[in-house]
């Protein structure tokens, strides 16, 4: 009542002329009470109805700010899905992150540098670099912008350059309040330079020591054997082999360097193991008749195909599989087959030999340049030393690895583990 006091009056004024009626006329008694509860009755429901039309005009400001808040979460998620659509097709690597440090959104280009990524991932699972994390920090914290160079280790060593930046700030209620990191990988740039270095420096050691060889026997050739016709054939003889030696090893050089520059571009091609393995049996087979080595390979035809390189992959099993034949000696075997190991999305790739077998000091150094097991045996001198050094990068470029598992006197083990292909839906 206190809330409409006029219409109190007036059903006060209505009642009060009522019972005045009711005194002066001759009606029943009964029609008193009746009347004065219907009044009461209609009187409620007057009120009621009167509340519940405030309370709807009350309301109508909060439903347009209702109606506002949701055109703008909408506008938000429309330019989200635009933000996303422009990212994809950007050449550079992005992520955004939310204000709790969490991955909303990553493109091809960025999964590419770290394929194990997920959506809803915090940032610190994805990238491990304390300089990177801190710059992070103050951007989701402080709102600000960075950019910094930083490393990673996995899946591969990379440099990168990190862009991180905002289109909104936190003290803006219901906008579009991710944070942008732009990524550009410097590791090829640095790559190229550390190959460069490299090339020269191990170019200039490894290729001292045969190219003295020829200089002192063309100046033999050229003094007191130069009518020894017989002393010619010998040096002749020898300048070839010293000669060829130089020209393997710079095609091992011109091969370790492309593979290292190329170490990051994906492959898009696909080929059979099992084809390329049977091709290379057949033409090594001279070679092991002449090192009197029993070769075979066991490869099941129903082997499926993989994500690689033919070329290379041709490279790193006929590394494998000439070391084994060179080095383990006469009348040893050499059997190339599937391991048997179960090893999560990989298959192996065993070349085993019985043979001489390799010190276990040796082992963690066999895929290093130049590095020999054993320097003073004439058929090591042959080699380049870099065969294994090239089967490593071949398989880091296809996201493998090398196991080698050697016991002096009872042979030795490579294992090849190379990723399967992932089946398409």
């Amino acid at each position: 009542m206190k809330e409409n006091p006029a219409a109190f009056v007036l059903f006060s004024c209505i009642l009060t002329f009522l019972i005045g009626m009711f005194a002066m006329l001759d009606y029943p008694l009964w029609s008193f009470p009746v009347t004065v509860v219907m009044s009461c009755l209609i009187f409620y429901m007057y009120q009621n109805s009167t509340r519940v039309l405030r309370q709807h005009q009350v309301t109508e400001p909060k439903q347009d700010a209702i109606k506002q808040e949701i055109q703008e979460t909408y506008n938000t998620k429309i330019t989200y899905q635009v933000v996303k659509g422009l990212l994809n097709i950007l050449p550079s690597p992005y992520i955004l992150i939310d204000r709790n440090g969490r991955l909303t959104f990553i493109n091809a280009e960025a999964k590419s540098i770290v394929p194990d990524s997920q959506i809803g991932s915090h940032i610190s699972n994805v990238f491990r670099s304390p300089v990177f994390l801190s710059a992070v920090e103050n951007a989701i914290h402080k709102d600000k912008e960075k950019t910094l160079s930083f490393e990673i280790e996995t899946p591969q060593f990379r440099q990168l350059k990190a862009h991180i930046f905002f289109i909104s700030s936190s003290k803006i209620p219901n906008s579009f309040n991710d944070i942008f990191i732009q990524f550009t990988d410097e590791s090829t740039h640095i790559r190229s330079e550390k190959v460069r270095t490299d090339f020269v420096a191990n170019a200039s050691h490894e290729l001292r020591t045969p190219l003295t060889s020829i200089m002192g026997y063309i100046e033999t050739l050229q003094g007191h054997a130069k009518k020894d016709v017989k002393m010619q054939r010998v040096f002749l003889d020898l300048m070839n082999k010293q000669a060829g030696k130089m020209e393997r090893l710079i095609s091992d050089l011109m091969s370790l360097s492309r593979l290292e520059i190329d170490e990051l571009k994906p492959i898009s091609s696909t080929c059979s193991v099992k084809d390329i393995i049977e091709e290379l049996v057949n033409s090594l087979k001279p070679l092991s008749i002449d090192n009197n080595v029993s070769l075979s390979f066991k490869i099941p035809k129903n082997l499926s195909s993989l994500l690689g390189d033919p070329s290379q992959l041709r490279q790193l099993f006929s590394n494998l599989i000439e070391n084994a034949i060179k080095y383990s000696g006469k009348k040893s075997k050499v059997n190339i087959y599937i391991s048997k190991e179960k090893h999560k999305d990989m298959f192996g790739v065993v070349v085993e030999d019985n043979g001489h077998g390799i010190a276990p000091e040796h082992l963690s150094r066999l895929t290093e340049r130049f590095y020999r097991a054993n320097s003073n045996t004439e058929i090591e001198k042959e080699g380049t030393g870099l065969g294994l050094s090239i089967v490593k990068h071949i398989l880091i470029r296809h996201r493998g690895k090398l196991q080698i598992d050697s016991k002096l006197g009872k042979g030795s083990k490579f294992i090849a583990w190379l990723p399967k292909m992932k089946k398409t839906s």
